[in-house]
């Protein structure tokens, strides 16, 4: 008996799309040229998405890009071999095998750039470079033949110049000889650069496609800048596609990094991870008639331009990571922050006082705030959150007290409850949470 296969209609088609897994849609897409046009056209869902400049995670399968050098000799330089099994270096190669810093690389209409003002990478490159490996390299070799020295010599100690004696063995030899090796090669780009030879190496684009604990790997003629590769590989995934709906949306590193995206990617998040430096560039790929349900970001420089950014006033809940030296900013920004809820935490090194977090509660106060609206931040003891309520009590005549809570009755005919709480769990030494909020009177 013959069967037969019915073609799957357009309609059926994209259901069955809008609900598979995007990382399978793009493998469909890529196998079944004639479906690719209906793949683009079905709203793409990722719950997880995180965006770097050389690495693209989507859900929990990511793509990294970097450049696989292989070396044509059997000693492959530990260096090369480190950053091979490291997915390839990050940047792109020179002519004699150097890096080229990625801060000279052009921005492209579509990309999303934190890259700062003159921003730009350590030069590798240079005579000071040079003579620093040359010294180097005498060193090593200074230290070997003293120890080839004393072994002849039938001696298995070496005395150092500040009077320690170091045993010898074979690791300590095995050590220096490999340090002589690296920096070796490490002069050899110089002279292939300065004399425009070609090094003994073959580079590719490396692509690792990473699922769990499984990697597969892809290799690519090296005819394309590494930047472009990373260009193209996200014009795959997300060009030509209407808006992407996301659920968490991480913006990667942060500091400098320019993500290489499609002319016109726009995406609607629900909640937003990154770094001050990010806020207004990744603003832009964002859907401008949708409020952000929650916005965590990590504060190094500029609080208080970003923070008035409409992309952070607006966000329902907005989580603030801030270093303690920043508390003056913070509290002011509070004062015409609108966010429905605020949570601040400050970094592990950071100590602070009841004043301090009262000086935040007392900025965000400064305006009226509706029913439901809430500041909380982390606190590593108990006694800190009952220094917090004792500032409340005196600095307010009309308070109503009971174990670890304050109730505060408010000009507008609102409550102010003021407490805190234990953590179930202890995270990053704070043990309790405090939390201001306005409730109905």
């Amino acid at each position: 008996m013959v069967s037969y296969s019915i073609p799957m209609g357009y309609e059926s088609l994209r259901t069955v799309l809008l609900h598979t897994d995007p990382n399978l849609r793009f493998k469909i897409a890529q196998r079944i040229p004639k479906i690719r046009l209906t793949e683009k056209a079905v709203p793409l869902r990722i719950e997880q998405l995180s965006l770097e400049e050389f690495k693209t995670t989507v859900n929990s399968q990511s793509y990294t890009l970097g450049v696989y050098r292989h070396f044509h000799t059997k000693e492959i330089p530990m260096k090369i071999e480190t950053g091979n099994n490291w997915e390839g270096v990050s940047c792109d190669l020179d002519q004699g095998g150097r890096r080229i810093p990625n801060s000279s690389t052009p921005i492209l209409s579509g990309d999303v750039s934190s890259r700062m003002e003159n921003t730009t990478d350590r030069q590798r490159d240079t005579e000071e470079t040079e003579q620093g490996y040359q010294d180097s390299l005498r060193r090593y070799e200074k230290a070997l033949e003293k120890i080839n020295k004393l072994e002849s010599e039938g001696k298995t100690i070496l005395m150092t110049e500040d009077g320690r004696g170091i045993r010898l063995h074979l690791q300590l030899k095995e050590r220096l000889q490999l340090e002589i090796h690296e920096y070796r090669n490490d002069l050899r780009s110089f002279h292939y650069r300065r004399n425009s030879f070609s090094p003994p190496i073959s580079c590719f684009i490396h692509l690792t496609i990473t699922q769990g604990n499984v990697k597969t790997i892809q290799r690519y003629v090296y005819n394309h800048k590494l930047y472009e590769a990373a260009k193209k590989l996200n014009e795959i995934l997300f060009a030509n596609r209407p808006i992407i709906i996301v659920n968490k949306l991480h913006g990667g590193r942060g500091f400098n990094d320019v993500l290489r995206l499609p002319i016109g990617l726009k995406i609607s998040a629900n909640s937003v991870f990154g770094d001050n430096s990010q806020i207004v560039p990744i603003s832009s790929i964002l859907d401008s008639s949708r409020t952000l349900r929650r916005l965590n970001i990590h504060f190094r420089s500029e609080l208080v331009l970003n923070l008035q950014h409409n992309f952070v006033k607006y966000a329902e809940k907005l989580l603030i990571g801030v270093t303690i030296g920043r508390i003056d900013q913070l509290a002011r920004s509070l004062e015409t922050m609108e966010n429905q809820q605020v949570q601040i935490t400050f970094y592990q090194s950071d100590n602070p006082t009841a004043n301090d977090y009262f000086q935040l509660l007392q900025g965000w106060l400064s305006t009226e705030r509706n029913v439901g609206s809430m500041i909380s931040f982390g606190l590593r003891t108990d006694y800190l959150g009952e220094e917090i309520l004792e500032l409340v009590r005196t600095l307010n005549e009309r308070t109503e007290s009971t174990n670890r809570l304050v109730k505060v009755q408010l000009s507008n005919a609102t409550i102010l409850k003021v407490s805190y709480w234990p953590l179930t769990e202890e995270q990053e030494l704070l043990k309790f949470i405090f939390a201001a909020k306005i409730i109905e009177a």
